[in-house]
């Protein structure tokens, strides 16, 4: 067996199927290792995750069902603070592809002084819009890089939290995610709290897997509604770290995607 001294954080909401498949991959893929934890925090509603988990639990494994749903961000700061290793990953579960070469790889990985994300794929197998830069007058105006031709590790501005590996002394730095977030927008702002602590915020395309993206979200909103609450998350961020001049132009900017988007 060899040790990954790591705990796996999942915050979970329904989708019992992708769920399902999700625990069972995981398991599998750990089975050759040890000194690890698997964390989930189940936001359901209902208790359909909870009886289904009530017969799977097994040592290094724990379950905890809230029903309030108090935010993906609430969550994941449970299962950090509960969190018995140092070396912390935030995984959704409706990442697919874990295996044991990955999890040697990920047990390989330096975490001291970074957070580490991973190149995502679409189901399709294209490349997924998984890492870029925050928020930004002058993000609007420079050309988007081409993340998909990126093959090695690069510092970035942000990464979507479906796989975030890092470690304690991180969060001790940046602090927990910001439960003002109700589901987007979480990640851009814990990594924007990163950079400006001198923590490093790190692309890593050796680490691949699947992102089935959004599986929860796609259950209870309609795509216009969850672009609205992408846009409502965004100017949560754009009040809090911006002021004056930049301030007004960034709600400007997010005024007219709004405006934009209920034309289309």
């Amino acid at each position: 067996m060899q040790p990954l001294n790591l705990s796996i954080c999942v915050v979970l909401y329904e989708s019992v199927e992708t769920t399902q498949r999700f625990h069972q991959e995981l398991m599998a893929s750990l089975s050759s290792f040890d000194n690890y934890e698997v964390l989930y925090y189940d936001n359901s509603p209902g208790d359909t995750l909870a009886q289904w988990f009530s017969t799977r639990l097994q040592p290094g494994v724990h379950y905890q069902h809230d029903p309030r749903n108090l935010g993906f961000s609430f969550g994941n700061n449970q299962l950090i603070l509960r969190a018995q290793h140092d070396r912390i990953l935030l995984l959704n579960p409706d990442v697919f592809g874990l295996n044991a070469d990955v999890w040697r790889d990920i047990a390989s990985k330096p975490t001291e002084g970074l957070a580490r994300f991973a190149r995502l794929l679409n189901a399709d197998g294209s490349f997924q819009d998984c890492v870029g830069e925050v928020s930004s007058l002058a993000r609007v105006f420079q050309k988007r890089p081409n993340y998909a031709d990126i093959a090695q590790p690069t510092e970035v501005g942000m990464g979507i939290m479906a796989f975030m590996l890092t470690e304690k002394p991180v969060f001790a730095r940046v602090g927990l995610l910001d439960c003002s977030y109700p589901l987007y927008a979480e990640d851009m702002d814990w990594c924007f709290r990163a950079s400006e602590a001198g923590m490093r915020v790190l692309y890593d395309p050796s680490v691949e897997l699947t992102h089935l993206g959004g599986a929860s979200a796609q259950e209870r909103w309609a795509r216009a509604a969850g672009l609205r609450r992408k846009y409502a998350a965004e100017r949560i961020f754009i009040d809090k770290h911006m002021h004056g001049l930049n301030w007004a132009a960034m709600r400007l900017l997010n005024a007219l995607k709004v405006a934009i988007k209920a034309r289309a």
